[in-house]
């Protein structure tokens, strides 16, 4: 395979916390300064330097220690949102993606002063809780699987009912980066909740109601928990991924059509993506069988036994991606690929010096390798109709790994350090590095539902932008600060920052009628609601709101991992089912 391009030059070093340009030593790394004096712009970004053409990589620097993350502020409240502030003269202050936001010295309170969205707020109170580490000590309740740098996407989710709870929809949607979580536009992400577009209707509801929602199963208190990952979609079904079987609902009613038989142990995994109503899921009492499913039919393809080798390979944390007529698994020790239409083998690999670690599917075929002898990460584009042959191969920069592949085409990755999961966003053309956005600290929320490579949810990319969600922070009265950032993938340039005006925190979720589609959670006192977004300017407006019995009925699952968007219909769907959790849901349904 080809050998990579070095990282360019200019650009700060990955991982920096301080973002891509660092600031003027007068200027403190601080999100809670004093708005900037009148005539400049409060949002515009610093300019990034431009990438330079390929050069010789800079000599090895030595690697800075990470710094101590700061702690979230206060929780919001939840009263309704006060007046608006009146426009903000242009002022100087730093964009998102960019260095600026960080933290008073310890042991200092500020006075009240306006916040980064313009809003009076307070200061700071208490230290930041440290981010868990990425490759290192795992957070609370989830044990390291055994393994060496690979094991990144070997860790056992073992979570206590009380953090179940706390992973209802905010997780954004998911999907709604990828390959298309079922919005009316074809997309090339590669976190597909289904298959890619949807119907496009001139006319929609102002208001979601409910539809209808599905039981989820007992989970024995031996198992402690179960997974269910999968929804997709075909032009009469929703299909989801239960425990022990896959099951097709009536897309309209809900009502159950057919069924499949699927006994698997806890940690069975499945492809997220479609083609042509196929998708794969994992399945077997060691997980170490493979299904190939008809979703319009609603049967069985074809069924295989994942390869073996000379000593009993551990299938509990595999990863497969659908793309075009191709399924790919990969585990620890090997990969393995199928052509989806016929079980034809199209490649298979072993437990080499470099591995695949993680695959991405939808519009193209990724796949991050692990070279665990020189802790290196590449990207590639594999072409599974040439046995599995890269069509280009990108290495990340030393002392950084592939922690999340966005989107397939165009190839967009989360880059990240042993301390910090997410760093850096990373665009990928032709194996060489087009642009980058750093993530700063704190500065972004990064929603997915575990450690596959295909977890991350609300990172949205379309042709030539990514739009993240900012990390919410709250003002004095409690109000909630939150919004959602674009940048140019070509340069890595901010284009915008859009601020929510109620009390309201957003998640980008997919794409509706050519614009971002944003999901604002509901509240006990409001009902939750989804906005577009522009793309070229930001300017958000209200698409639908959901009826008012959503904040008992969604706050009632309390396990519902991740939100998809399809069809003009909002799908709260759970990955993980938990053992002595009462009120858990496979999935319930507004449109």
């Amino acid at each position: 395979m080809s050998q990579p391009p070095p990282p360019p030059g200019n650009p700060p070093p990955y991982g920096n916390s301080g973002g891509a340009v660092p600031p003027p030593p007068s200027q403190p790394d601080n999100p809670y300064a004093s708005p900037p004096p009148p005539g400049q712009n409060p949002y515009a970004a610093p300019t990034q330097p431009a990438f330079p053409q390929q050069q010789p990589p800079p000599p090895p620097q030595q690697a800075q220690p990470p710094q101590q993350p700061p702690q979230p502020p206060p929780a919001p409240g939840y009263g309704y949102p006060g007046p608006q502030q009146p426009p903000q003269p242009p002022q100087p202050q730093q964009g998102y993606g960019q260095p600026g936001y960080g933290q008073q010295p310890y042991g200092q309170t500020p006075p009240p002063q306006p916040g980064p969205y313009g809003y009076p707020q307070q200061a700071p109170t208490q230290q930041y809780a440290q981010q868990p580490p990425y490759g290192g000590q795992p957070p609370y309740g989830q044990p390291v699987a055994p393994g060496g740098a690979g094991s990144r996407n070997k860790v056992l989710v073992i979570v206590a009912a009380v953090v179940a709870a706390v992973l209802v929809v905010g997780g954004g949607v998911y999907f709604a980066t990828k390959g298309g979580s079922g919005g009316d536009d074809p997309k090339p992400q590669a976190n597909s909740g289904g298959t890619s577009g949807g119907t496009t209707s001139a006319t929609h509801k102002s208001e979601l109601d409910f539809k209808w929602d599905q039981d989820a199963d007992t989970v024995a208190k031996k198992d402690n928990l179960k997974n269910a990952l999968g929804l997709w979609f075909t032009s009469k079904y929703v299909v989801k991924n239960q425990i022990d079987q896959v099951v097709g609902y009536d897309a309209t009613t809900g009502a159950k059509a057919w069924a499949i038989p699927a006994p698997s142990g806890s940690e069975c995994t499945a492809a997220r993506d479609s083609y042509h109503d196929m998708t794969a899921i994992q399945y077997g009492a060691k997980c170490d069988k493979v299904m190939a499913i008809d979703l319009a039919a609603g049967k069985t393809l074809w069924t295989a036994s994942l390869p073996g080798g000379d000593i009993a390979p551990d299938y509990d944390f595999t990863e497969m991606a659908v793309s075009g007529d191709a399924v790919g698994i990969t585990w620890g020790e090997g990969s393995v690929g199928y052509r989806l239409s016929d079980q034809k083998q199209l490649w298979q690999s072993g437990d080499g010096d470099c591995k695949d670690s993680g695959y991405a599917g939808g519009a193209q075929f990724v796949a991050v390798v692990d070279c665990g002898y020189d802790t290196s990460y590449k990207v590639q584009l594999v072409d599974p109709a040439n046995s599995g042959a890269p069509k280009w191969s990108w290495t990340a920069p030393d002392g950084l790994q592939v922690s999340a592949v966005v989107s397939t085409d165009p190839v967009v990755v989360l880059l990240g350090t042993e301390d910090t999961t997410y760093t850096d966003v990373a665009t990928l053309v032709n194996g060489k590095l087009q642009s980058r956005v750093s993530l700063g600290t704190k500065k972004y929320r990064i929603d997915d539902d575990g450690t596959e490579v295909q977890a991350v949810h609300n990172v949205l990319v379309d042709k030539d932008t990514v739009y993240l969600t900012l990390d919410s922070q709250s003002d004095s009265s409690g109000k909630v600060l939150s919004g959602i950032a674009a940048f140019n993938l070509s340069d890595g340039k901010q284009k915008w920052v859009a601020k929510t005006t109620g009390n309201y925190e957003i998640s980008g979720i997919g794409f509706q009628g050519g614009k971002v589609l944003g999901y604002e959670e509901p509240e006990y006192d409001q009902p939750g609601r989804l906005v577009t977004l522009d793309p070229a300017s930001g300017t958000m407006s209200t698409y639908a709101t959901l009826g008012s019995d959503a904040y008992k009925k969604l706050d009632s699952i309390s396990t519902g991992d991740y939100v998809v968007w399809h069809a003009n219909t909002l799908y709260f769907t759970s990955k993980t089912v938990y053992s002595e959790e009462s009120g858990q849901k496979y999935v319930v349904v507004y449109g």
